[in-house]
């Protein structure tokens, strides 16, 4: 009895962005590729997937990961089995295929595998494009995106949702923002609106493919602030304080906050003492938050 064995379909990721297959089935979508369950070593597990597609792909599997689809949290454990037959299995569909994920190392792409060139079709089954839209600002003010799509608002750009890497979290949205305007040497904080009252923490969900999500309207979009990398870390800094005055620390005070009234800092809730020198020269210790300005710079509050 003749088996029809179905295609795999797939779509390949680095940490920060979606990659070019070297074996597309579609002429309209250079990013899905798709293979025969026979062409994998048995038994078919998430290794020996992961082993073949890294070996056509050109890429390093060491560090790759397999996920179920792309809205996936987890990667697959390699020694799970798969089921790539039925029409209902993993990878069955063009719309909901298996990603493989590898780090930005694995990107020195040679394939060993030579593929008959056939005459590409359209994908009839495309995905409706949808955009996370932002907003980016520099230390001193909204700075041009390098993804912007209108002449009019050069600070506003918008990345394809399916761009994203598996899994699907702030961290992996920041890591395709930063690739996409090339702010890799900086520190970055994303807010889920331009107010910045609303800090995004890297191991939150971002459901990409949900029906609303932050940064999906064109019209209110998340903020990407950027600013020179510091030594500590803000990964913590999550909440939002807004300044109830106007303070400008006197000179030899370089550790702490000169603020606005209505500014917002964003602090991780503990109260600290700190020093500060008054103009006449006194010395106290002063309590207070270790805080971030939208500047990314931290620093007494």
């Amino acid at each position: 009895m003749l088996i029809h064995l179905r295609q795999v379909y797939y779509r390949l990721y680095a940490t920060d962005g979606a990659i070019k297959s070297f074996n597309p089935i579609y002429s309209n979508n250079p990013f899905i590729s798709g293979i025969l369950p026979k062409s994998l070593t048995p038994p078919h597990t998430a290794l020996s997937l992961k082993k073949y597609l890294c070996k056509i792909e050109g890429l390093e599997g060491s560090n790759a990961s397999v996920f179920e689809s792309l809205s996936s949290d987890v990667a697959i454990a390699d020694s799970t089995r798969l089921k790539l037959r039925g029409h209902f299995d993993l990878g069955a569909s063009s719309r909901e295929p298996i990603a493989l994920v590898v780090g930005v190392s694995g990107l020195k792409r040679q394939s060993d595998v030579s593929r008959a060139e056939l005459e590409l079709i359209k994908n009839p089954d495309l995905h409706e494009t949808r955009y996370i839209y932002y907003r980016v600002y520099g230390e001193e003010g909204e700075v041009n995106s390098k993804a912007a799509f209108n002449e009019s608002d050069t600070s506003l750009g918008r990345i394809d949702t399916l761009s994203i890497a598996p899994p699907c979290t702030v961290a992996s949205l920041k890591s395709r923002i930063v690739k996409v305007e090339g702010i890799e040497d900086q520190d970055i904080q994303l807010f889920e609106d331009t107010h910045g009252e609303i800090l995004m923490n890297d191991a939150d969900r971002a459901p990409f493919f949900a029906e609303t999500f932050p940064g999906c309207i064109e019209d209110y979009p998340l903020a990407v602030v950027y600013g020179p990398k510091t030594p500590s870390s803000t990964s913590t800094m999550t909440k939002a304080i807004r300044a109830k005055y106007s303070f400008r620390p006197a000179d030899g005070n370089a550790g702490w906050h000169a603020h606005s009234v209505g500014e917002i800092l964003h602090t991780d809730g503990v109260r600290t003492t700190s020093s500060y020198t008054y103009s006449q020269g006194n010395q106290i210790g002063s309590t207070g938050y270790m805080a971030v300005n939208s500047a990314g710079r931290e620093a007494c509050k």
